[in-house]
């Protein structure tokens, strides 16, 4: 049989690529602007096609793949930023639009996408509901949720919702962001009885 895929954008050092890659899934493709992030990445995936520029990515340019992933760039709707926020009219956070366009076109079977709980309140929500509507109207199903990485085994507290996508699928994200039982291991960590 053959691996799932993953094509991975605003790849970073490549954090979702290794999580997928340790689920089993082949990467198809990066997607990464900053120099040193790059030289990791192809450090660790040197036979991956890799882009620079999410802005010069065509639809055609992007191997077909089973789940699209990665997190835009957080600076214009993190709460940590000093003064107003600009959102996603920022050249940064807006860059999500991009990534729209691409999977508007491509519509692939599923999406994570990541970024600060700061999206959530952006512009008043206002943000959100953009990103959210937005991908809807490709014919996602869309489902998010806020995970700490505190409890996932990582010796750092770091919050970040995760926004799931399963086209024409409404059961997916579901299935996807939430558990279907709650085991006593949780329910311990949670602290409630």
């Amino acid at each position: 049989t053959t691996k799932p895929t993953v094509a991975s954008f605003f790849s970073g050092i490549g954090g979702f690529d290794l999580g997928f890659e340790r689920a089993g899934f082949d990467v198809t493709l990066q997607c990464e602007i900053e120099p040193f992030c790059c030289s990791v990445l192809e450090r660790h995936w040197p036979h991956v096609t890799r882009f620079k520029d999410i802005k010069e990515i065509s639809p055609e340019d992007v191997p077909d793949s089973d789940v699209w992933a990665g997190g835009f760039p957080c600076q214009d709707v993190s709460v940590a930023r000093m003064g107003p926020r600009i959102g996603l009219k920022g050249k940064r956070s807006g860059l999500f639009f991009e990534f729209a366009r691409l999977l508007g076109e491509r519509r692939p079977r599923v999406f994570v996408i990541e970024n600060v709980p700061g999206l959530l309140s952006s512009h008043g929500g206002r943000d959100f509901e953009i990103v959210i509507r937005t991908l809807a109207s490709f014919g996602y199903s869309v489902g998010w949720r806020v995970l700490n990485s505190r409890y996932f085994g990582v010796p750092q507290s770091r919050q970040r919702v995760y926004i799931v996508g399963c086209y024409r699928d409404r059961r997916g994200p579901g299935q996807i962001l939430f558990e279907s039982e709650c085991g006593a291991r949780n329910i311990e960590e949670n602290g409630q009885n």
